[in-house]
């Protein structure tokens, strides 16, 4: 640091003179100018006053009431052999609804697509593409209005359209209704002259490619859109009596595999999907009696008896499935319907869109409880979610679910207040 001494005009005087003198004396009068023109005494050089608004310090703490939701994609085999076992499955779909909806407030949808068949399809011209969701229907058997979307909606009001078309609703929900009759997507027999006609159903049933196709662009934001929702539970039921990714004897093959699709899961799922996503399964079985099950698993000379590559896909998501034919299909299609109740359930996963919360102000709220962290839910600083481990399937009646935090102001950043993500919780 540099000091600057002062002397005085006189004292300088003394000590020095001539020409010396005066270059001191000079030096002297202007370091004192320079002092007088920045003291505060001097009015004109003097910085405007600044006026600070009151900053606020704390933000306001957010309550979001959580409804558990699932997406269920329902993909039905919609070749000549399935006549009997689309009317079966509307029969009994309220089994299976029942079974999910049952005592809880879960938001669900539910749309269906039919399989494909790439290589005879293409150039055809179809009333529906691949993947694409099929029209709901009503009771009638007629096309709801485009307003109602392609998907049952837990949250869609049915029953006023219903009731002003003079349908009863005093046995079964406008919804049930619904579901019922859209699960009818009818068949389509394979036309041997399809190459000049343009017509027929599958001769080879995809079952892997419309989910796909179903999820991706450009269904997911055209003929489906709105059916798939951020942090809804993802359930893809396979109703057929085929295989899926079926080898030919010269090597080649149709549909993707389930290697491929568990891989379009992990890409737009996320890496966790197999908590995310449930597969189960409708299929033929190897007792059912030989003319009931497609050529492709018909006969051992040809390989397996039942539909092994869907069985295994199932499998590795820890899924379940049952017989399309059978006496008990009406407690296996409810038991089915539970099983997706409890995948909902087990560990949904809450998603802070658009804030993160201050570590500490989190608290989650069943039905009025408070629930502990580390006991009952976690948080995942990766996704910026809260996720429920407390199974509540076993809640009996409506889950109200609140989760309250504060969001991250700057105020809290400068404070020291937000919680580093990667360190201990």
């Amino acid at each position: 640091m540099m000091t600057l001494r002062l002397v005085s005009e006189s004292s300088a005087a003394e000590k020095i003179s001539g020409p010396m003198a005066r270059m001191a004396l000079f030096a002297v009068a202007v370091v004192a100018g320079l002092a007088s023109a920045c003291a505060p005494e001097n009015p004109r050089l003097m910085a405007p006053p600044t006026t600070y608004a009151a900053a606020a310090t704390e933000a306001k703490p957010q309550v979001l009431n959580v409804t558990p939701m699932v997406d269920i994609l329902m993909v039905i085999d919609n070749s000549d052999s399935m006549t009997d076992e689309q009317q079966t499955l509307s029969n009994n779909i309220d089994k299976f609804a029942t079974g999910l909806a049952k005592n809880s407030n879960i938001d669900f949808h539910i749309g269906a697509v039919s399989v494909w068949d790439t290589k005879m399809f293409q150039g055809m011209t179809k009333d529906y593409g691949q993947g694409e969701l099929r029209r709901l229907k009503g009771p009638d058997g007629k096309n709801l209005p485009d307003a109602f979307g392609r998907f049952v909606s837990s949250r869609e009001d049915y029953d006023s359209y219903l009731a002003k078309q003079n349908v009863s609703l005093k046995k079964e929900a406008g919804w049930l209704q619904v579901l019922k009759a859209s699960m009818k997507i009818g068949v389509e027999s394979y036309n041997p002259k399809h190459a000049t006609e343009k017509t027929g159903g599958p001769e080879v049933e995809e079952i892997f490619s419309p989910v796909k196709a179903a999820l991706s662009e450009p269904m997911a934001s055209s003929a489906n859109l709105g059916f798939r929702r951020k942090g809804a539970h993802l359930v893809l039921i396979f109703i057929t009596d085929a295989d899926a990714s079926v080898r030919n004897a010269d090597g080649t093959s149709f549909d993707i595999s389930s290697g491929e699709l568990q891989e379009f899961l992990r890409t737009t799922v996320g890496q966790s999907y197999q908590d995310d996503v449930s597969a189960i399964g409708v299929l033929a079985k190897s007792t059912d009696d030989p003319k009931e099950r497609d050529p492709a698993i018909r006969h051992t000379t040809l390989g397996s008896t039942e539909p092994v590559n869907i069985q295994s896909f199932i499998r590795d998501l820890g899924g379940k499935w049952m017989g399309l034919r059978g006496k008990d299909y009406g407690a296996k299609m409810a038991e089915l319907g539970s099983y997706v109740r409890s995948r909902t359930l087990a560990r949904p996963r809450v998603d802070f869109e658009g804030a993160t919360p201050e570590w500490g102000t989190i608290t989650v709220a069943l039905n009025g409880e408070d629930l502990k962290l580390g006991e009952a839910w976690v948080y995942d600083d990766v996704r910026n979610s809260v996720i429920i481990t407390r199974d509540l399937s076993g809640v009996n009646g409506a889950i109200d679910l609140k989760v309250s935090f504060t969001p991250i102001l700057g105020s809290s950043v400068n404070s020291g207040r937000v919680h580093t993500p990667g360190t201990a919780r």
